[in-house]
């Protein structure tokens, strides 16, 4: 990728500066006001997505076509109803899917594919919105993604049940609100690595993901992998990162 750029400098055609400056822009894409990753997927396995709370739409519709232009594919998280409406007319043209609050906008797929099965399960049903989102990005990367839905420890079978259903994936990953307990019942039931989420879902005392993520934190299951209250990309890139070891040590 450098090689280019090194013969020049060595051969006294460009300073270190300009050097330096060429390296990093085959990195990133800069404007005034962003600094895109381009090159995270190669570098983690795994795609900069694009964080749209906070951002105007200008800044949003400039990243994806960065992306667009570069990749040929874009992700972004956290858009409200009104910029994804806006988002979608914007890129009309193009492939568009969704799930939740993420996009995505493409010409063409990313140039890696994950081989993969991933189990994931909810406590309840007011969780499958997040779990949406997570299962989402991974069938995209090419991984095989097992659902089971409204599992929780209210009605214990339905966790027994579950967890026969995601039995041969290589890893699980569990959403849940309100006291936040089933992660820690299903990583005690497994050698599986797990990855716990909880969702802001709840009321009263420790509402709105507070008591679930506590709960995650304090489990005295060894092991259990705890993301923040609604972190659907982090669990994703978790399983992605846990994905490509298991991947390299199968080849």
């Amino acid at each position: 990728m450098f090689e280019s750029i090194l013969k020049a400098l060595l051969k006294g055609e460009i300073t270190l500066d300009e050097a330096e400056r060429k390296i990093l822009e085959t990195f990133y894409e800069r404007t005034d006001e962003l600094m895109l990753d381009l090159e995270r997927e190669r570098r983690q396995g795994f795609p900069e997505i694009v964080f749209a709370s906070g951002k105007t739409l200008e800044h949003i519709i400039l990243a994806v076509e960065k992306f667009l232009e570069k990749k040929g594919v874009a992700f972004v998280s956290h858009l409200d109803e009104e910029k994804k409406k806006l988002v979608k007319d914007r890129f009309r043209e193009y492939e568009i899917k969704e799930a939740g609050r993420l996009l995505v906008v493409k010409k063409n797929n990313l140039s890696e594919r994950l081989d993969g099965t991933v189990g994931i399960i909810t406590a309840g049903t007011s969780d499958v919105p997040f779990a949406e989102e997570t299962s989402f990005i991974l069938e995209e990367l090419g991984v095989t993604v097992k659902k089971v839905y409204d599992a929780g420890v209210a009605g214990i079978h339905r966790s027994f049940y579950a967890m026969k259903q995601v039995k041969d994936a290589d890893l699980i990953v569990v959403f849940a609100g309100m006291e936040g307990i089933l992660p820690s019942l299903v990583a005690s039931l497994t050698d599986l690595p797990v990855i716990a989420v909880p969702t802001p879902v709840g009321y009263g005392h420790g509402g709105e993901g507070m008591g679930a993520l506590t709960t995650m934190l304090q489990t005295c299951v060894p092991g259990l992998l705890v993301v923040n209250i609604g972190n659907t990309v982090g669990a994703a890139a978790a399983a992605v990162r846990i994905l490509r070891k298991i991947g390299s040590a199968r080849r």
